[in-house]
C-alpha cells in the first residue's frame, strides 16, 4: 500500500488488489461486529465500489484480450 499526499492536503491510498480485498473483508468484520459505525459502512461502501469497478476493467480486457486472438 502507498499513501500519496495531494498538493491540496489530501491523502490518496494505492492498493494491490490483494490488499484491496483483505480492506473490504476487514471493514465487513468490523460492520458485523459494530453495524452502528457509520463512517465504517461509507467506507465498505467506497471500497466495494472501488473493487467492482476494478473486476469489470479486468473482465473487459479479457473480453477484449480474447476477441482480438480469435
Amino acid at each position: 500500500m502507498q499513501i500519496m499526499q495531494t498538493p491540496s492536503g489530501d491523502s490518496v491510498v494505492a492498493m494491490t488488489a490483494a490488499e484491496l480485498l483483505m480492506t473490504e473483508q476487514a471493514l465487513s468484520r468490523y460492520i458485523l461486529e459494530k453495524p452502528d459505525s457509520n463512517l465504517t459502512a461509507r467506507m465498505l461502501s467506497k471500497v466495494s465500489r472501488v473493487n467492482e469497478e476494478r473486476e469489470a476493467q479486468m473482465e473487459e480486457e479479457a473480453e477484449a484480450t480474447s476477441s482480438s486472438t480469435s
